[in-house]
């Protein structure tokens, strides 16, 4: 199979490398603008390419047999038309602000499989509340996720691994959650928390807006909301910044660490009347590879699904956001296996002692 990663960042040629040693008797291409830092493996090579040009996009993808999107976001939702256009399947982990279950029809037309948003959050979040919805549908599901710094001394308590303009939009896009069966929105950093994250320690979790798909994939659920993890007191220091315009001078000059020592926590919770349950992870930066957590699951996420894909895992042509794939014999399973690994475990859900 000859597989095209698009962009060569910090989650592309990560992608790209781990498809590549998993995969051996398959070509891997990253395609970029410039070089990317790729390890020296015989079926893993590059291509200057600007994603700019949908048309010349299109015919690329074409060549190959499976594409996997890894693009700046102003990119992503370009791109994924073009993997309809070409008729080649794709797994992405670009986020888009438009909804990726637009294309849905299209894709559905031309025969192809899209998997949108498959990260950490959305993504990994987006599996764990499928897979706990096939096994009967919940009431309500929470998903508490964030990457901080491992020492919650350091600067606001946080350190960059990902794009800081990104991030900044997090810090500033209104919170679309689902209240009572209906969609809503709310100001971000509403609902601030305290919650006790096993591995991690007691965390301030506040709505933010992750839920994409969700608030229609599976509608059967009543309240649904992402809240986005950090060390406590890290809101009431960084809405200050925000406000000033001086949050991306500020997070340049005092979050830029080397080594980017990151620790990621994911935790999702559902309820089923009275009882709850839950379920995820926590991973630290892995000095001996040099990833940082957030790649850890964000990246090896994105490079699990697309190996499932080449080693024969069948999707309904659509669109199929995690929470659906999930519905798939094998995706959970073969996901969880793939990240355990690399060290990434992914837990099953458990009762809760309390409600």
């Amino acid at each position: 199979m000859h597989i095209l990663v698009l962009g060569g960042g910090q989650q592309g040629r990560v992608i790209a490398t781990d498809l590549a040693r998993a995969l051996p008797r398959s070509r891997v291409t990253v395609a970029d603008l410039k070089r990317p830092a790729l390890a020296v493996l015989g079926n893993l090579d590059w291509t200057e390419f600007d994603a700019g040009d949908a048309t010349a996009l299109a015919r690329l993808i074409a060549a190959h047999d499976l594409v996997v999107g890894a693009l700046p976001s102003r990119f992503g939702f370009a791109a994924m038309r073009a993997a309809i256009d070409a008729r080649r399947p794709m797994v992405d982990v670009s986020f888009s602000a438009e909804d990726p279950l637009v294309l849905d029809e299209a894709a559905r037309a031309a025969g192809v499989a899209l998997v949108p948003d498959c990260g950490l959050a959305p993504g990994l979040s987006h599996l764990l509340v499928g897979h706990a919805a096939m096994h009967g549908l919940p009431d309500e599901a929470i998903i508490y996720v964030g990457g901080v710094a491992r020492d919650a001394s350091r600067p606001y308590g946080y350190v960059v691994t990902w794009s800081l303009d990104d991030l900044l939009e997090e810090y500033v896009r209104p919170a679309r959650i689902v209240k009572d069966g209906a969609p809503a929105t709310v100001p971000v950093f509403s609902g601030l928390e305290r919650i006790h994250v096993d591995g991690a320690g007691e965390m301030e979790a506040f709505l933010s807006d992750g839920l994409r798909t969700l608030v229609t994939t599976i509608p059967g659920i009543l309240d649904m909301s992402e809240r986005t993890l950090r060390w406590p007191g890290h809101v009431e220091r960084i809405r200050p910044l925000v406000d000033s315009g001086r949050f991306l001078d500020e997070m340049r000059a005092k979050c830029v660490a080397d080594p980017p020592d990151d620790l990621v926590a994911l935790l999702v919770r559902v309820r089923r009347g009275a009882r709850w349950e839950r379920a995820g992870l926590v991973d630290r930066y892995d000095a001996a590879s040099g990833l940082t957590a957030m790649a850890r699951t964000t990246a090896l996420t994105t490079a699990a699904v697309a190996r499932l894909r080449a080693e024969g895992l069948s999707l309904s042509a659509g669109v199929q956001p995690l929470e659906l794939a999930a519905r798939v014999p094998g995706v959970w399973e073969g996901v969880r296996a793939i990240l355990a690994t690399h060290g990434v475990a992914l837990s099953e859900f458990t009762a809760e002692a309390r409600a």
